[in-house]
């Protein structure tokens, strides 16, 4: 029978150090052509985003996830980001195992944006949030675990959620602030993690010279950067180039866009330094394997049992 790794068991099992490894690997990977990352298929079902992803990586296999956004589950106590992740062996096609989706996909980009960090040299001692759901949470968590993170500014529009999140991050050991508004977030965080669902502009004022800005939110018709801030960076970063050009719903024509690959590799530097830095991301099938690939090595080699 195929063995499910339902959200308890992957978030026992994964090594966030890991992860993030992994995740470097396999887009390295595709860069050099070890990797296939065809387009998603993504459609709205009464309001509500669903995306049908596949990919390829060598020597970590193929992966094919369906996830769904249900922003309007957050006010009913569900949550937001639902799927299924199925591994397969990518030398002989059969299945190895199936991971719950939402719990997979908050790990992935949280590590792939952990790795922005990386490259980009930005200060996490305070962190910034523009939002305060299911994606910040795992941000918050992954952050905590593999940077320095003593403090946190947070901005949202639902109070419940923003008191929830605020004990959340006491409970990670993260002294967590009600900012102000995205002023104060600006005026006193080294890195800002935007997560949100909106359709207009969240980060409409130009961050200070050497801060870093995470955008995780959703693909279209979700936009959370002024179109003037994001022509303001030093350089912009996305996940994957070409899926953050069809797919984010921020004005990217005419940008020069980094692909985190090309960071990784060293091919082109993109540092905080006299300005400040920008990481886009859209989520891609090839973070969805390197992560799948992880628990389910990490599952086989008796970790969290």
């Amino acid at each position: 029978m195929l063995q499910h790794l339902a959200k308890e068991q992957v978030l026992s099992i994964v090594d966030y150090e890991g992860l993030i490894d992994s995740v470097s690997k396999a887009l390295i990977k595709l860069h050099e052509g070890g990797g296939i990352a065809p387009p998603r298929f993504s459609t709205s079902i009464k309001g509500n985003w669903w995306g049908l992803m596949m990919g390829y990586v060598e020597g970590m296999g193929v992966g094919v996830k369906v996830v769904n956004l249900y922003p309007g589950n957050a006010a009913k106590g569900l949550e937001t980001i639902n799927g299924l992740v199925i591994l397969f062996n990518g030398d002989d096609g059969s299945p190895l195992v199936t991971i719950d989706g939402g719990s997979l996909t908050g790990l992935r980009t949280a590590a792939a944006s952990a790795l922005s960090v990386k490259v980009t040299n930005a200060s996490t001692k305070v962190l910034g949030f523009i939002g305060a759901g299911e994606q910040a949470r795992y941000h918050a968590l992954v952050f905590s675990r593999v940077f320095k993170v003593e403090e946190a500014y947070v901005v949202s529009r639902g109070e419940r959620r923003l008191s929830e999140f605020l004990n959340y991050l006491r409970g990670l050991g993260i002294n967590g602030h009600r900012a102000s508004g995205v002023s104060e977030i600006i005026e006193r965080c080294g890195t800002i993690i935007i997560a949100t669902t909106s359709t207009t502009p969240v980060l409409n004022v130009k961050p200070r010279p050497g801060e870093h800005v995470i955008s995780v939110g959703a693909p279209k018709p979700v936009v959370e950067i002024d179109r003037g801030v994001l022509e303001g960076a030093d350089c912009v970063i996305a996940d994957n180039r070409e899926a953050v050009l069809n797919e984010a719903g921020e004005d990217l024509s005419n940008l020069r866009l980094i692909d985190l690959s090309e960071a990784l590799t060293g091919e082109v530097r993109c540092t905080v330094g006299n300005g400040y830095t920008i990481y886009k991301s859209v989520g891609f099938s090839i973070l969805d394997v390197a992560a799948a690939h992880h628990i389910y090595t990490r599952y086989t080699s008796g970790a969290g049992r």
